[in-house]
């Protein structure tokens, strides 16, 4: 009995040791257990770094291309007098036309809708949002002949005011009193930022109608899409192949019925061959970071949402604001600036008040 008795411990004494070994090690000092689960959460934790380093990556990328365009462009048409907005504006959506046109035919970028893009679809959704998106842009480099940077930026801050008002006259959506009054703060922090602007000797009225006609051309874009293009998903490679050619029709040959006159006169065409050849690199930072313009904000709706494009939109404008002031040295009144706080914290009600339904 003795000896059965000493098998069966030391058969149970193999048992607990082979489970002892099986069990994760604890840490009697801290209480903290370490051994298979920590490996498998140190596995778990390399994706989230993956990808927060990718929200990351997007938003810096977002944050640092747009504002940077604007200087680029600012310099041209300001700085170097290159008064062509329409022909600086044509620069990205032309490198959009090359960029994506070699990645699709290089067969980096498969190509999802071409089944859909008939000579009925092209005149009567792509011509459509192509010359909105034109309008936009050239809309949006022509202000800053007659506008400060910082005063653009607070402008900017009407563009739910315009969607919202597009989307309602097209039925899309009705928006709720909240909503509403929401943006009726907003319309009343711009009002008082452009009171602000006029006493400062910021305000131009070709500026202030050239912003809102930028302002209605991207509303209408985005109505637009949102009405034709509301079941198909194109990645931002394909939807710059068929977006962007388009696009650059409509602005080259807006700019060579209205600027390229202009830049073959005598007084004015050495000065902008001359700037051509002397600062290249202007132009060539137009074209790609128009390109990146779209990639950015691609990027940013793809790792995170929608929301946070327009809260990191709000930054960037804000940014620039700042900016603006010291580094152009441009002059924001006290008005401008309880205005642009007043049209941000009405901003920030209708973003909440839209996520929430309310």
């Amino acid at each position: 009995m003795q000896t059965q008795h000493g098998h069966d411990s030391e058969g149970e004494h193999e048992l607990r040791m082979q489970r002892v070994a099986a069990e994760p090690e604890e840490n009697e000092e801290h209480g903290l257990i370490t051994g298979a689960p920590n490996l498998a959460s140190k596995a778990l934790s390399a994706p989230r770094i993956r990808q927060a380093a990718s929200v990351a990556g997007a938003c810096l990328i977002y944050l640092t291309i747009g504002p940077t365009l604007i200087i680029v462009n600012r310099t041209l048409l300001v700085a170097r007098k290159f008064n062509y907005p329409m022909t600086v504006a044509s620069l990205g959506v032309l490198c959009s036309t090359v960029v994506s046109f070699v990645l699709v035919h290089c067969r980096c970028v498969r190509r999802e809708h071409t089944n859909l893009i008939t000579p009925k679809f092209f005149v009567y959704n792509l011509l459509p949002i192509g010359a909105s998106l034109a309008t936009t842009l050239a809309c949006g480099n022509w202000v800053h002949l007659y506008l400060p940077v910082g005063f653009i930026q607070m402008l900017k801050a009407t563009t739910p005011m315009v969607t919202l008002a597009m989307l309602w006259v097209s039925g899309i959506e009705t928006p709720t009193l909240r909503v509403t009054l929401s943006v009726l703060g907003i319309v009343l922090g711009t009002c008082i930022a452009s009171l602000g602007a006029s006493l400062g000797g910021n305000f131009s009225v070709v500026g202030l109608g050239l912003m809102l006609l930028a302002e209605l051309s991207e509303a209408l874009k985005l109505v637009l899409i949102q009405k034709m293009l509301t079941n198909l998903k194109f990645g931002v490679i394909e939807g710059q192949y068929y977006m962007a050619p388009v696009s650059a029709l409509w602005l080259c040959s807006a700019a060579m019925l209205m600027e390229l006159p202009k830049a073959a006169l005598p007084a004015h065409r050495p000065h902008a061959l001359a700037l051509i050849h002397s600062e290249p690199q202007l132009f060539i930072a137009s074209a790609v970071l128009g390109f990146g313009v779209h990639l950015g904000t691609f990027l940013v709706i793809k790792t995170t949402n929608s929301v946070t494009l327009k809260v990191l939109g709000t930054m960037r404008n804000a940014g620039l604001v700042l900016f603006s002031a010291t580094w152009y040295d441009e002059t924001i009144t006290r008005l401008e600036a309880i205005g642009y706080c007043i049209s941000l914290l009405f901003f920030a009600a209708y973003n909440l008040y839209k996520i929430r339904g309310l």
